[in-house]
């Protein structure tokens, strides 16, 4: 079961991933994503860590795809989307630790663009323009601010776990992670 903000942010995550704005999200959208991301953050198509976030991606949809399809189309409907989140994430369990976190580090590894194993503001900022382009620079500050829980100007790969997990489950309407993918 959701709630009214749990489902803006199922909705908004939705249409970032459908990238054709065809309705619903099969794979030509997540390879448009992982694009998006590489984009954004100038890494070139075919670098090793490039492969490494898009085999990141690739096997988060797998894994998920197969969870969320439930008529076994090849697609997944904004409907199918917000019921099997629901169920998958709402605890915030095994399933989301087995598929977000392996995610989580392949972006680090290719938005860690100076190679310190941490993600600082201005790498933050580059990675979430390929969610939302009108994100200003001031307003990605904010955002990272809240998200850098132990405030040492970075963000480690459970920092953002924590934010995604909020985005996923939280009910909690002044959450950082809620900012994810931009003002809902």
């Amino acid at each position: 079961m959701t709630n009214d903000l749990l489902d803006r942010k199922l909705e908004r995550a939705f249409a970032h991933l459908d990238a054709d704005r065809t309705g619903v999200i099969d794979e030509h959208d997540i390879i448009a994503l992982g694009s998006r991301l590489l984009t954004a953050l100038g890494e070139p198509d075919g670098s090793p860590r490039a492969d490494e976030v898009m085999r990141g991606l690739v096997d988060f949809w797998q894994a998920l795809f197969t969870e969320l399809d439930l008529d076994r189309d090849g697609k997944v409907t904004p409907e199918e989307y917000s019921l099997g989140m629901t169920r998958l994430y709402a605890q915030g369990g095994p399933a989301y630790d087995a598929s977000f976190r392996p995610l989580m580090k392949a972006i680090l590894t290719v938005a860690d663009t100076d190679g310190d194993g941490r993600i600082s503001p201005t790498e933050f900022h580059r990675a979430q323009t390929a969610f939302d382009t009108d994100l200003e620079p001031a307003a990605a500050e904010r955002l990272f601010a809240r998200i850098d829980r132990n405030h040492d100007g970075y963000l480690t790969v459970d920092e953002l776990l924590d934010a995604v997990r909020e985005y996923y489950t939280g009910t909690d309407e002044d959450a950082p992670g809620n900012l994810l993918f931009g003002e809902l």
